[in-house]
């Protein structure tokens, strides 16, 4: 008999663990790209960074994105929604504080993941203006590897750890669309330039 499903709750991704942490360590060492992406996923990834600000085609094409995604590593399909709505955020009245982007959520029959879901806000959270297709794009590969993480490696939880981050920018540069992504820094915070590096 399946187990009754249970939901991933945002403390199951972000709560505050111990470097020792068995799940920690896991999600630290996997910094390879979760899949190997298709022709078809490049294309798609291209396609998603032309669409205009209609929230319903950055759906569509984003779903597409993300099916071959999960195809190419024999994950379960995660199903995307976009809201054409302002960011979730928190605001003192004098500045912003904090905002969503999008989140991730799955749910389990077992030990697998039985239903999994992408939602991505279409508007920036004070303004409410149309986010560009770079930060739209960023923000579903983030989710996706949380996906990944849940579906592919199997973590009982997806801390944002620094091989979080490393599976991400691998992604992005298989997808040949690593410029989407802020860039990376040295140990004193300051970006690290890379020349002759074509893309």
């Amino acid at each position: 008999m399946a187990s009754p499903r249970t939901r991933i709750l945002d403390e199951h991704m972000f709560e505050r663990r111990s470097p020792l942490d068995p799940t920690y360590r896991r999600s630290q060492a996997a910094t390879r790209a979760p899949v190997q992406p298709t022709a078809t996923a490049r294309e798609l990834a291209r396609r998603l960074l032309a669409t205009g600000d209609d929230a319903r085609e950055r759906r569509r094409v984003a779903q597409l994105l993300v099916d071959e995604l999960s195809a190419a590593g024999g994950f379960s399909r995660c199903e995307v929604a976009v809201a054409d709505r302002a960011q979730t955020h928190e605001h003192d009245g004098q500045r912003l504080l904090s905002k969503t982007y999008g989140y991730y959520r799955c749910w389990f029959e077992g030990d697998r993941v039985s239903r999994a879901r992408i939602r991505i806000y279409n508007r920036t959270a004070v303004r409410q203006q149309v986010i560009t297709s770079k930060v739209f794009l960023n923000t579903l590969l983030h989710e996706w590897v949380h996906h990944f993480d849940f579906d592919g490696l199997r973590l009982p939880r997806s801390p944002h750890t620094a091989g979080f981050f490393a599976r991400l920018r691998a992604l992005a540069e298989a997808l040949e669309v690593a410029f989407v992504l802020p860039p990376e820094r040295d140990a004193d915070g300051n970006p690290i330039l890379r020349y002759g590096v074509t893309g």
